[in-house]
């Protein structure tokens, strides 16, 4: 009976005990950790996995852009390279969305050569187009199966699919200003001396040399950066800088050399201690598009050259540095046949802050800035009846000229073409009154009264006499034309000029032909319009004197805007570098 109470007892303790059922569960619980590890294990190994392969296809399409003319064999030897000895090449076609039944040893690449274009309108994915002309890019599709170390017995390995999309940056500098084919010395140092507020005594063969001299952008501004401080950073921080005119001056000064007229004529320019007080936004001069990333100085050490007129940095440093001012030129020009000359010059901005010269892709565009010019020219007269002095008031107002870069060609990564397109700037010439306060708005058109050519009062017993006139000619619907130019011209520096076909040389002439003249007696005080027999003579001796002046005119007004570096109807662009850059990732 104890025997029995002692089995019982044990049976209790044992049917009481609980910690078998932790082992078990402890059991149960490894066994789930080790199937959650295993997953992690498979799912970090396809993750780096996934990221090999796309670095690895961004790099066989850097490669593949960067030899267009063997783009599947380039990003095929990339990856054989890198040790991915089982490749399948399948060349310009799209890649299939179908799951690879290879095994993991191989894998298929897909190349497609097309083009790119950097439209921000266009969603990135979209801006490639397969086969498209000029190509200028690749795309690299990489299909491979996933590794599975523990789930392939229960799962098929994953397709992983990697893309990239290299492009090479065709890039060009162009710019819109004047040839400066004929240097009127004193039109030059009259309207340069204005702008500068300074006395200027060059010569035509100081300008002549400022004019032939071209210096390297990416030069003057590291000449440029010294003269600001700038010990280091960016050339885009160098352009978000403004810059005195002496400054500049300096700079470029540093950057022509140490002989020649052209530094001559920079240190005159310099003597005249002019333009103190002008600062230069350079942002609205210059744009050097992706070239602005590179440091200070790096831009030389590359190699790149970006070829600047001396003479048109200096006009489109003073433009912009005059906007929005009211500049009134001297009426000692030495023109001969003129007695005198009143000239008031209002330069406007141009739309969207344009530069004058900008780098860039395909789209770039470079604007000359809108000018208004008003003119009181003083003729001598023929003395009697018509007096010793007519005065001829005319009024100037040219619109912005244009240029943008439609297309740069490049053939085995060298530059073959650059296609530009120009746009005359539109102008428009009176002989009218204009009202000094609406002269400087460029937001609105001023007012236009007939001119007054002569104006004598009343002397008894003979009468006053009082010759308006009015006058215009102008351009009209303007449509852009295609320039194209070689490597030899980017070298030489050629400029190339697109006009209106409605253009009519000579200017005034052209002016004074379409002159209604308006003649009126002053008898009593009163201004009377009386046509007398004699009337027409004095018209015709009027249009006569104004004749014999209209060539020295045509040269004023030519010249005072050619110095800004716009001609009347007319637009005159340079490529002043190009090249096809290395590829890059763009996608």
């Amino acid at each position: 009976m104890a025997a029995r109470c002692v089995i019982c007892a044990q049976a209790r303790r044992f049917a009481s005990d609980r910690s078998g059922a932790v082992a078990i569960m402890a059991a149960t619980l490894l066994s789930v950790v080790m199937v959650a590890a295993a997953f992690a294990v498979d799912q970090g190994s396809l993750y780096f996995e996934r990221r090999e392969a796309q670095a690895l296809t961004d790099l066989a399409a850097i490669t593949a852009a960067a030899h267009l003319q063997r783009a599947p064999d380039a990003a095929l030897i990339t990856f054989t390279d890198n040790h991915k000895r089982n490749v399948r090449l399948i060349r310009d076609k799209e890649p299939s969305r179908a799951p690879l039944e290879t095994t993991d040893a191989h894998s298929e690449l897909y190349v497609e050569t097309g083009r790119y274009k950097a439209d921000p309108d266009v969603s990135p994915e979209m801006r490639f187009t397969v086969g498209g002309t000029p190509p200028n890019a690749v795309r690299v599709t990489y299909r491979r199966k996933g590794t599975l170390y523990f789930g392939s017995a229960i799962m098929e390995p994953p397709t992983m699919t990697t893309a990239a999309v290299a492009a090479t940056v065709e890039e060009a500098a162009i710019s819109v200003g004047s040839r400066l084919a004929s240097v009127e010395d004193g039109v030059l140092n009259a309207l340069l001396g204005a702008l500068l507020d300074a006395d200027l005594s060059l010569r035509a063969a100081d300008y002549r040399a400022l004019i032939d001299t071209d210096v390297d952008g990416l030069a003057f501004l590291d000449a440029l950066a010294a003269e600001l401080n700038l010990t280091a950073g960016t050339y885009e921080e160098v352009l978000a800088s403004k810059a005195s005119i002496g400054q500049i001056l300096r700079a470029l000064t540093a950057s022509v050399g140490q002989s020649g007229g052209a530094r001559v004529a920079l240190q005159g320019l310099l003597g005249s201690k002019g333009g103190g007080t002008l600062r230069v936004p350079l942002s609205a001069l210059l744009d050097l598009g992706r070239l602005g990333r590179l440091s200070v100085g790096q831009g030389q050490a590359a190699g790149l050259k970006t070829a600047v007129s001396v003479m048109e940095l200096i006009g489109a440093s003073v433009t912009v540095a005059n906007r929005s001012r009211q500049v009134e030129v001297g009426t000692d020009l030495g023109i001969d046949g003129l007695l005198g000359v009143d000239v008031h010059l209002a330069v406007g901005e141009p739309p969207l802050n344009l530069p004058w010269l900008a780098a860039g892709e395909a789209g770039t565009i470079v604007r000359t800035s809108q000018i208004r010019l008003r003119l009181t020219v003083r003729v001598e007269g023929p003395g009697g009846v018509l007096g010793n002095i007519i005065q001829l008031p005319i009024y100037v107002e040219v619109g912005h000229a244009e240029a943008k870069l439609r297309q740069l060609a490049c053939v085995s990564g060298q530059v073959s073409r650059v296609f530009v397109e120009a746009l005359p700037g539109v102008f428009d010439i009176w002989i009218t009154e204009v009202d000094p306060a609406e002269f400087r708005r460029f937001g609105s058109k001023p007012t236009l009264h007939p001119g007054k050519l002569v104006d004598l009062p009343l002397r008894f017993p003979l009468p006053g006499l009082s010759i308006t006139g009015f006058a215009h000619v102008g351009s009209g619907n303007l449509w852009p034309s295609s320039l194209t130019f070689t490597p030899k011209d980017i070298a030489d520096g050629v400029v190339k000029s697109v006009s209106t076909q409605q253009l009519v040389q000579p200017l005034v002439h052209s002016l004074l032909s379409d002159l209604e003249l308006n003649i009126a007696l002053k008898l009593g005080g009163l201004g009377l319009g009386l046509d007398l027999p004699s009337l027409p003579l004095l018209k015709d001796q009027v249009q006569k004197i104004l004749n014999g002046v209209a060539e020295p005119l045509d040269t004023l007004i030519y010249g005072l805007l050619s110095a800004l570096g716009i001609r009347v109807g007319e637009a005159d662009i340079r490529v002043n570098a190009a090249h096809c850059g290395r590829a890059v990732l763009v996608y």
